[in-house]
């Protein structure tokens, strides 16, 4: 049974690096991975996909045909997915892998607000089993507002795809001493909001605004350890692989993931 792994972060985040990362590290342990790489305004890759929507339509293309800005090609390049679905699936189907890794583009508006993106990706994953990883740059740790964006941007992204979410911070290489314990203590309730109270810079309604966010991602239950990888570590990798397929055997028992990293 092929399992999918979506790869979903802003621009920047690691995506396409980490899909790399954790393709190899799969295939390290004996398993079939197919590589698809979702963005049709990709311009280079650090890997070769198995199956590619730039077969299908890309964004250079719109943009001369149709005169499109890249932001509005992009969009209209997923949106006419949808009448390639049953093409990029078979394509799926026709690897037998065990694990299917789906590296999406970066454009955030695809999955937390559009419907083409979800609809599309739903149409190729259809009723095998799925997970999202979303990926938190280190940029965002501090300042506290700026973490509760980044997880609240990730929670929205859960409710559009509906699939059980790893939360992980991306280039874990990269983060300083200064945002460790951050790191360490993001899954206790309460801690942002000590955090963002804290930041006198933020003017008192948005301090008020954010402090709310991020008492309601915590009763929605949806911020827990979040998972520290990255690309260059093969052990981290290795470690998201391991919660990945927790989750992938646990089928429905998972809404998401409230991630345990020790």
């Amino acid at each position: 049974m092929q399992r999918f792994i979506v790869m979903v972060g802003p621009a920047g985040s690691g995506k396409t690096a980490l899909t790399d990362a954790l393709a190899s590290v799969i295939e390290g342990y004996g398993a079939q991975v197919a590589r698809v790489n979702f963005d049709p305004a990709a311009e280079t890759l650090p890997y070769t996909p198995d199956v590619d929507v730039r077969n299908y339509v890309t964004v250079r293309s719109l943009m001369e045909e149709a005169g499109l800005g890249p932001n509005g090609a992009l969009i209209a390049a997923v949106d006419m997915l949808i009448n390639y679905a049953g093409q990029l699936r078979e394509e799926v189907e026709s690897f037998e892998a065990d694990y299917v890794i789906v590296d999406t583009p970066g454009q955030m508006e695809l999955f937390a607000f559009r419907i083409g993106g979800p609809i599309v990706l739903n149409a190729v994953i259809q009723d095998d089993p799925a997970a999202t990883v979303f990926l938190i740059d280190p940029s965002m740790i501090e300042p506290a507002s700026n973490l509760v964006s980044a997880f609240t941007l990730a929670s929205s992204v859960a409710v559009r795809l509906r699939l059980p979410q790893v939360n992980v911070f991306s280039k874990a290489d990269m983060i300083i001493d200064e945002a460790l314990e951050v790191l360490e203590r993001v899954g206790e309730e309460g801690f942002l909001r000590s955090l963002v109270e804290g930041d006198e810079s933020l003017p008192g309604d948005l301090r008020a605004l954010s402090a709310g966010l991020a008492d309601a991602l915590y009763t929605a239950g949806f911020i827990g350890e979040v998972l520290p990888v990255s690309a260059l570590k093969p052990d981290t990798v290795a470690a998201l692989y391991a919660k990945l397929q927790q989750i992938l055997a646990g089928g429905d028992d998972f809404r998401f993931y409230d991630v345990k990293h020790e």
